[in-house]
């Protein structure tokens, strides 16, 4: 089915990330491309005089905002728990959804969320905003066209930092459950989400053969989650997948990922879409399309999805396992350096840590390190 009308979008989950989709839908509103119908929250609006709240009806219940406004698109900016209920909700009232990564917890909710997108034949697009990369496409076509042979292994290495007052954003912030949900936080299920998403996709979008090596720590006695770990899986394609990343570097790696086939290598700086393909020598820069764009020309002229649900399996397979791990292990204060006023963690050695873990396929035990 396609749609020609002005779509009418509403945005669930209107502050924290959902500020970043209010100044994605105010110019499009402003130009008249969408009619932005209704914004809901169960907390007090952030106003911001760039993207003022103006005439747009607010609400503080998605299913009155569903039936008052009717929506053909409903973006869901909410904390992961309550994806599957906001999105079902959306789904059988008739609406498309732009629904945020992570998109469910867990492989059984997966399940759930993928019943209802096939009984009311709706559109989930999820936000892994990278995979609109056209850095990512050019990748996947060197790869499709021989230009590395046959691929072997692909990591991803993250290094970032987080300050103290990033695990108080939210109640649930730093939590490793809330009210016995498990919460998604933590630097593999949260920032770093994309990276094991890239990673997965690169490696041809294969289930994976067998559970994960995993490895997870954490520098701060008040989280209960991973602020430095890694993943190690191979798909079913045979292809090595390692994604070790940090929120505690003392050098920045924005996300790097190495994909290393039987004829060449190529790197790929998934946030900022360069490139660079075997025989180059100097990265390209990429452009990137729009999800929300995406997801309406699916809508208006039948365009492909760029990160249908579909395409999120595996990742929530990973998800699942690192949410019902244990506590990560804390890290002896000895390996830690504190910085800044809004204190920093700095995990000495850990930015070069998962450099070397995805290049060479290694867990940080493998590595080692003093603190692994």
């Amino acid at each position: 089915m396609t749609e020609k009308s002005t779509p009418r979008i509403a945005l669930v989950g209107a502050n924290g990330y959902g500020l970043h989709h209010r100044q994605n839908l105010e110019p499009r509103r402003r130009r008249g491309e969408i009619a932005f119908v209704g914004i809901c929250d169960t907390a007090e609006i952030h106003e911001d005089e760039h993207i003022p709240l103006g005439d747009i009806p607010v609400f503080d219940d998605y299913q009155k905002l569903l039936d008052e406004t009717d929506p053909h698109v409903v973006v869901i900016a909410t904390p992961p728990p309550t994806h599957l209920p906001i999105a079902s909700a959306a789904m059988r009232h008739g609406s498309d959804v732009y629904l945020e990564k992570p998109p469910v917890a867990n492989l059984e909710e997966y399940k759930r969320l993928y019943e209802v997108m096939t009984e009311t034949g709706r559109n989930v697009q999820v936000g892994f905003q990278a995979l609109g990369s056209h850095g990512f496409n050019a990748l996947r076509d060197a790869v499709e066209a021989g230009r590395l042979g046959e691929v072997q292994a692909v990591g991803v290495a993250g290094s970032w930092r987080r300050p103290d007052s990033y695990y108080r954003r939210s109640p649930w912030a730093g939590k490793r459950e809330v009210n016995g949900v498990l919460v998604a936080d933590g630097a593999l299920a949260n920032p770093f989400a994309h990276a094991s998403q890239e990673a997965i996709a690169l490696a041809g979008d294969w289930p994976l053969a067998g559970p994960i090596d995993l490895e997870r720590l954490r520098t701060r006695e008040n989280i209960e989650v991973d602020d430095t770990a890694v993943w190690r899986g191979v798909n079913l394609n045979g292809v090595q997948i390692t994604v070790a990343v940090t929120l505690c570097g003392h050098e920045k790696v924005e996300g790097d990922v190495y994909v290393r086939g039987t004829e060449g290598e190529a790197w790929f700086e998934y946030p900022t879409d360069r490139l660079r393909l075997p025989g180059e020598s100097e990265p390209k820069p990429y452009g990137r399309t729009d999800l929300l764009d995406n997801l309406l020309a699916h809508r208006q002229r039948g365009v492909g999805l760029i990160s249908g649900l579909r395409r999120a399996k595996t990742f929530t397979g990973v998800l699942e396992t690192v949410l019902n791990s244990p506590v990560p292990r804390l890290v002896d204060a000895a390996h830690l350096e504190r910085v800044e006023d809004d204190t920093v963690t700095i995990l000495k050695g850990a930015d070069k840590a998962v450099e070397a873990a995805a290049k060479g396929g290694r867990l940080f035990s493998e590595l080692a390190l003093p603190w692994a």
